[in-house]
């Protein structure tokens, strides 16, 4: 294949990783965090940083990543080794939302990635986890500090970068993942909170286009 069509073949996963996400939150009120105007190797801007589940360390930095979603930048947790069920969390700053939609472009590396929602508190909030290679997903609530598998799924990729969509309406939580049906939950004890990109456990992962949608 020659230089010329392998651009046009990036240039069209690109602009359909777009549009999916594009589709899933069209609305003014999106919250669009593309890191494209942070520098690179500093904390992404606008976000806090917590691990939640079992302790250990974390580092967020904005990274130049080759072909994302949006142009030029990504976010990673750069340490490798972390505890399996130890999860790293950037919560994006003033969005609170129950309900609405909250998308993520995922690279597909190894490493378990994904969108905390609905974050009261570091015991109490959902988790949404997907291994962007296997297509694995778990979604979890943790009340009390108490985890509590919600549903199950597995899906399919054959790009660099994935692109996971949650929606959430009351007790009722889905997720498509490149734009096909993930999984089905429903959450018990659905509660306002905050929304971020969470990775669990040892591998880099590389994140983009995080957009939160709060319902209207």
């Amino acid at each position: 294949m020659n230089a010329r069509n392998v651009r046009f073949g990036l240039l069209t996963a690109a602009a359909l990783f777009a549009s999916t996400l594009a589709a899933a939150a069209p609305g003014p009120e999106v919250s669009r965090n593309h890191f494209d105007s942070d520098a690179p190797m500093r904390e992404p801007g606008f976000f806090d940083f917590v691990v939640l589940g079992a302790p250990g360390e974390a580092l967020w930095k904005v990274v130049t990543e080759f072909n994302p979603p949006s142009a030029p930048n990504g976010v990673s947790q750069v340490l490798a080794e972390r505890p399996s069920e130890s999860i790293a969390t950037a919560l994006r700053r003033n969005v609170v939302a129950r309900d609405g939609t909250f998308s993520l472009g995922i690279k597909r590396t190894a490493g378990r990635g994904g969108i905390v929602l609905r974050w009261v508190d570091a015991k109490n909030f959902l988790a949404l986890l997907v291994d962007p290679l296997t297509g694995e997903a778990h979604l979890t609530s943790y009340r009390q500090g108490r985890a509590t598998e919600l549903a199950r799924g597995k899906g399919e990729s054959d790009r660099v970068w994935g692109a996971l969509v949650i929606t959430a309406a009351g007790p009722n939580v889905s997720a498509t993942w490149e734009g096909k049906l993930l999984l089905d939950g429903t959450d018990p004890a659905p509660a306002s909170g905050r929304a971020g990109i969470a990775t669990a456990g040892p591998g880099i992962l590389a994140f983009d286009e995080f957009l939160i949608q709060p319902a209207s």
